[in-house]
């Protein structure tokens, strides 16, 4: 559409241009014939060439304004192209910097999956990490408590031997006074009371040791020790010796008896007889039992 504007701006142009130009060759004539002119048309020759003037200044100016007009057509039309241009360029600009946004927005979405990957990952180790540890105080706890129960079923199981044991004798015994003279039954009672004697030694044995090595700070290296308790009326303790081991290990040892005066006993003189004196070994295996 702008070039068929244009083409009708030149055409009109041309039109112009060539219409003022044709009055001059009539003028000429006038010139070239000064007499004949004078003579038939003389008055009207000024005021016919001012006429021609001016039509010929008419037209130079519409054609003036014509090129004008052309000239301001194409500045618009330069300048509605590089209007134009300039939208391409910011389209184009504007398409990149999408496109710049959403490679962004995918880098930035691949960082946060990779990181909540990450996060997942070390929250399922720590999780893991948990329940091992959980299922290993379980089996810890579970086996510590088997141990007692086993250790307790054995005490359990030594006492109701000895208390069988007892028994059986104090039937003998009965059986005797009935058949025995009475130096027998004598001699077979006092046997029986140095089963009982004993049994109520052992008893307060295990009493002592049991108390004394839960006063037993245990160090932490690898050693043993043996020691001599002597022990008076009440469980009052007489004397400490250390037999064999190691220094620091034997006064761990002593301190831990001392803390546990006074110890078990009894109010049996002939029971406290036999505990009068009595050795103890102190080792790591004491603490396990």
């Amino acid at each position: 559409m702008t070039l068929a504007v244009l083409l009708h701006l030149v055409l009109i142009a041309l039109l112009l241009w060539n219409f003022a130009f044709k009055p001059d060759e009539q003028d000429k004539q006038f010139v070239d014939s000064p007499v004949k002119a004078r003579l038939v048309t003389a008055p009207e020759t000024p005021k016919k060439d001012a006429s021609s003037l001016k039509k010929r200044q008419q037209k130079q100016k519409e054609l003036e304004e014509a090129k004008k007009l052309l000239e301001q057509k194409k500045l618009e039309e330069q300048k509605q192209k590089e209007i134009e241009q300039q939208q391409l360029e910011a389209e184009k600009k504007l398409q990149q910097d999408k496109k710049l946004a959403e490679e962004k927005k995918l880098d930035d979405e691949r960082k946060a999956a990779e990181q909540k990957k990450l996060e997942q990952q070390k929250k399922a180790e720590a999780e893991k990490k948990r329940l091992t540890e959980e299922a290993e105080k379980k089996r810890k706890a579970e086996a510590e408590k088997k141990r007692k129960a086993e250790a307790e079923r054995k005490k359990k199981a030594e006492a109701e031997r000895k208390r069988k044991e007892a028994e059986r004798k104090r039937k003998e015994l009965e059986a005797l006074e009935e058949s025995l003279d009475d130096e027998l039954f004598e001699a077979a009672k006092g046997e029986v009371r140095q089963t009982q004697i004993m049994s109520e030694v052992s008893k307060i044995q295990r009493a002592i040791r049991a108390k004394i090595i839960r006063n037993w700070d245990e160090p932490v290296f690898e050693g043993s020790c043996i020691m001599r308790i002597t022990m008076g009326p009440g469980g009052i303790v007489l004397n400490i010796e250390a037999v064999d081991g190691g220094l620091e290990y034997c006064e761990s040892a002593e301190t831990a008896i001392s803390r546990s005066a006074p110890l078990p006993s009894s109010d049996d003189p002939q029971v406290m007889a036999e505990l009068k004196s009595l050795r103890m070994t102190f080792d790591p295996s004491q603490k396990e039992n």
